[in-house]
């Protein structure tokens, strides 16, 4: 029997800001009874629920970059699966500084897994005994099943001409399955080597960043916030963000079939709106566009 890689949009809100209708960001592959869980930030198990998905099917995570709208959900995972006596074991990859996270949400879950049901004689299990981390580098490959996975820096912390220079790593993901292949761009700027990662893809996942929308959002709702700090807000989202015609250049020049936006920044992208983001990406871009909703599959 033939197996379909289905991707699904579990969370497609952008940045720490909580949102009215999306969810934090975080994805799902499922290729028959496999699911890899991509990032996790707030609500992840619960968005891997209303999606039909037992959240004790995933034993795999891989998470682009610590930021923590894309984290939020780690305690949550480790704590409930410690809760239900979990067996399995779950391997969550990342870029370095993966294991000092994952570390420390174990030390926290102590006095929780010491408490137990407050049955005499029980015990939970350790989320040191069912969790291991794999860290990844730039230009690491390798494999979950039948899918190969690869990876590259992004821009989402420092310019292209800075990547491989001492510092955090944010990682762009590319997942080769027998029957198509999928890119991940999570949080990037332009960047040459993303461009490279997607070449050829059927489905390109990216972000898209409005920053002048969001630094407009900012300034109302934090009258106080000084012009340094706007600046540095608005450095950051402009380098280090797609915009929506950055999105679809970076699809057209990787030659995919299938473009779609996730991390969404506003809730004011509503049914009514999206046609207006669609053909911002299609001045560009000559494809299949989507912008998603939280459990959409493609």
């Amino acid at each position: 029997m033939s197996l379909t890689t289905r991707f699904i949009t579990l969370g497609t809100a952008g940045g720490p800001v909580p949102k009215l209708h999306r969810a934090q960001p975080s994805h799902a592959i499922t290729r028959g009874d496999r699911v890899i869980l991509i990032d996790c930030g707030e609500g992840a198990m619960q968005q891997l629920m209303r999606a039909g998905i037992d959240f004790r099917r995933v034993e795999k995570i891989i998470l682009s970059h610590h930021h923590f709208d894309h984290i939020g959900s780690l305690f949550t995972c480790l704590g409930i699966n410690m809760m239900l006596q979990r067996k399995q074991p779950i391997t969550i990859y990342g870029p370095p500084g993966t294991h000092q996270i994952v570390e420390g949400l174990a030390m926290a879950c102590d006095v929780p897994q010491a408490i137990g049901f407050g049955v005499t004689g029980q015990s939970l299990p350790h989320p040191r005994h069912f969790v291991s981390v794999e860290e990844i580098a730039p230009g690491v490959t390798f494999e979950i099943d039948d899918i190969r996975i690869s990876c590259c820096e992004n821009t989402h912390y420092r310019a292209e001409t800075e990547l491989g220079t001492e510092g955090a790593i944010s990682l762009s993901l590319r997942f080769d399955a027998p029957d198509r292949s999928i890119v991940y761009t999570g949080d990037t700027g332009p960047c040459r080597l993303v461009e490279n990662l997607a070449k050829g893809a059927q489905l390109l996942v990216g972000e898209m960043m409005l920053a002048e929308q969001v630094i407009a959002q900012l300034q109302a709702k934090n009258p106080h916030m000084t012009p340094e700090r706007i600046a540095m807000m608005g450095q950051h989202l402009h380098s280090h963000h797609l915009s929506p015609e950055q999105l679809g250049d970076l699809a057209a020049r990787a030659g995919v079939a299938h473009v779609v936006a996730v991390h969404i920044p506003l809730d004011s992208i509503t049914p009514e709106t999206v046609p207006d983001f669609t053909a911002r990406i299609s001045q560009v871009f000559s494809g299949q566009v989507s912008i998603a909703n939280d459990l959409d599959q493609f």
